[in-house]
């Protein structure tokens, strides 16, 4: 340890580094841990969360080569993309971060995120966590996307089996909201006003209807013959005509999107049936979560590629620790969908115990539904990948 500082005490820096502000870290270590009067100045945090980056980095590099996992049938890659802002110096007030969500038969998503401006370095370590996830020549990689050519090429690019595109439903869907949101503005202030938004607020939802059973050219006839009725609507300064003028002008960008994508749109609602991959919306929030939160627009700082790089990699090495207490799960597992914001949230049963009355084992044990005689006992620290938990059933299908 030639600078006095032990592996556990670096992490520690660059966790709540990667979590909030260096300044604000700073502020929180000096608060809530005991280490003494002087707690590390926000350029000691930066250094060593760019340093602890750049180890995570090598080691799933190395992991990789010397890693054997079973071969896996299928893989899917989830790819969008978030910008953030560039150092003074750099061409361009933004530049743009791409991640990934990868996972195998087995179903568990692997994170990865990268800068396109080191295209090979980006390429290496993805093809890195397919490899880990086990793939091989023979394996069929699912690339969902927006359709874009980065995504795409660096999913192709860093797979080795057979690669098949789909446009996600995540952004056809947004894209024919702003439609439905334009026919729904329209307005109804006399009896020709309502019929006509009614009239075509119905065919957005067909528009939709269609896509999302991969009726890719009955859609866009659907769209043509929707812009030939606005035309009539257009002309004029009256409230309705500038409402046509919006639909026209969504269903106009609408129609570029689906025809030069028509090749990439399946039939969403088999796919959802089947159990098939469809949507990236967990992808785009874990753009939210790796970005937004800590590199978003609004925060003055900063970043230059290579910092932004290694503060990625510590950050999605966070995400990537994986619950494994029951109560963690269960949390999660009643956070809301974006493919299906009205469908039952899946709460936790019970309630929560009188803090005056704690169960003498697992505070968690009345509203478990893997509740067994030993979680009655007090519970030990049991070893996990990435950490300790105290759950007998931890690790247990």
């Amino acid at each position: 340890m030639p600078d006095r500082c032990t592996p556990e005490y670096e992490r520690t820096l660059a966790k709540m580094g990667a979590w909030l502000p260096y300044r604000c870290a700073r502020r929180f270590l000096s608060e809530f841990f005991p280490i003494g009067d002087d707690p590390p100045w926000h350029e000691t945090i930066r250094p060593r969360t760019t340093r602890v980056g750049a180890g995570l980095e090598r080691k799933t590099l190395s992991r990789a080569k010397t890693q054997r996992v079973p071969p896996s049938e299928t893989m899917t890659v989830s790819i969008d993309a978030g910008h953030i802002r560039a150092a003074r110096g750099h061409q361009g007030r933004t530049f743009e971060v791409m991640a990934a969500q990868v996972s195998n038969d087995d179903g568990k998503p692997v994170l990865f995120s990268g800068v396109p401006g080191d295209a090979d370095r980006q390429r290496t370590q993805m093809n890195s966590v397919l490899i880990g996830l086990g793939m091989t020549a023979d394996t069929e990689v699912t690339i969902l996307s927006d359709g874009a050519d980065g995504p795409r090429s660096l999913g192709e690019a860093a797979s080795t089996g057979t690669v098949y595109h789909v446009l996600h439903w995540f952004h056809l869907a947004m894209r024919i909201q702003h439609a439905a949101q334009c026919a729904g503005g329209w307005p109804a202030n006399t009896v020709s006003d309502c019929r006509n938004r009614a009239k075509f607020t119905d065919a957005v939802e067909h528009i939709r209807w269609r896509l999302w059973h991969g009726q890719t050219r009955r859609a866009l006839c659907l769209i043509q013959r929707t812009l030939a009725a606005l035309k009539t609507q257009v002309a004029g300064q009256t409230a309705a005509a500038r409402s046509a003028a919006k639909l026209a002008k969504a269903l106009i960008a609408q129609e570029t999107y689906v025809s030069g994508l028509a090749d990439l749109i399946i039939d969403y609602a088999s796919a959802r049936l089947d159990d098939e991959p469809f949507s990236t919306s967990p992808t785009v929030g874990a753009v939210q979560w790796l970005l937004h939160r800590r590199m978003g627009a609004r925060q003055q700082m900063r970043w230059p590629p290579h910092g932004a790089r290694l503060m990625l990699q510590v950050r999605t090495a966070i995400v990537l620790t994986a619950p494994w207490h029951p109560y963690t799960i269960g949390l999660m597992r009643s956070h809301p969908s974006l493919d299906e914001p009205e469908a039952p949230l899946l709460p936790i049963p019970g309630r929560i115990p009188d803090p005056g009355a704690w169960p003498s084992g697992c505070r968690f044990a009345p509203r478990c539904s893997r509740h067994v005689a030993a979680c009655d006992a007090p519970q030990t620290l049991r070893a996990v990948p990435d950490g300790a938990v105290r759950c007998c059933q931890a690790g247990i299908a």
